[in-house]
């Protein structure tokens, strides 16, 4: 539900050093796809919590068909309240800030998740310029500059060692992967009670998008270390 590439998460697994020794917690895991790709590419174990049972469900058994349910646990829960793995090496938080209620919040849990010598993935949407036009800005308070996220960071006592950010392109695909999806469900239930409110929905975020979205928010992730 994010952005982001394959490449970049194995880079950033690359920059933060997990080996075959590390432990990841991924809060807000959803369908497990980072977890899995780092495990089976450098040997890691892993820990993702999310609160939708479908998600679980799901990640649990793609963890399965790729043979890591040995070195893989997913959970269902809320991230900001259960109790979690300790001596983690990577806390991973990506498109997840709304466990803990904002950026800023998620950034200081995460880095109490992390503790002394966890590093923190942190991924989540940043103003592009600063002429974002005030009636759009005003509806996604929740949003901040790149600068900002990066003194989140260094606020709760880590340090920014490697940055990603997503391509026009790569919104593009993520965003006709939503509508392409959406199309199709529609098209395929043409009678359901849920059709007027979704078609609703569908027009308004391919507006938000095309007149604002695609200029104005972009989608960061930062590797923060401990300082």
């Amino acid at each position: 539900m994010n952005p982001v590439t394959d490449a970049a998460i194995l880079e950033a697994g690359q920059a933060a050093g997990i080996g075959t020794d590390s432990l990841i917690i991924d809060a807000g895991a959803g369908n497990g796809t980072a977890l899995i790709l780092l495990a089976d590419t450098y040997g890691c174990a892993g820990y993702g919590i999310d609160i939708r049972e479908d998600a679980c469900r799901a990640a649990t058994a793609a963890a399965a068909s790729a043979g890591l349910s040995g070195r893989l646990e997913f959970a269902c829960g809320d991230a900001a309240t259960a109790a979690l793995p300790e001596e983690t090496d990577l806390v991973i938080a990506l498109g997840s800030v709304d466990c803990w209620g904002g950026p800023d919040e998620a950034i200081r849990a995460c880095a109490e998740i992390a503790g002394g010598n966890g590093s923190i993935l942190f991924g989540d949407r940043v103003w592009e310029g600063s002429l974002t036009p005030p009636e759009f800005a005003r509806e996604w308070p929740e949003v901040r500059t790149l600068y900002e996220l990066v003194s989140a960071g260094r606020e709760a006592g880590f340090r920014p060692v490697w940055l990603w950010h997503a391509t026009p392109a790569d919104w593009d695909h993520y965003e006709s992967g939503i509508w392409t999806h959406t199309a199709a469900w529609l098209r395929e239930h043409p009678d359901a009670t849920e059709s007027v409110e979704l078609t609703a929905y569908f027009d308004a975020i391919q507006d938000e998008y095309i007149l604002f979205g695609r200029e104005n928010i972009g989608w960061t992730m930062i590797l923060f270390s401990p300082a």
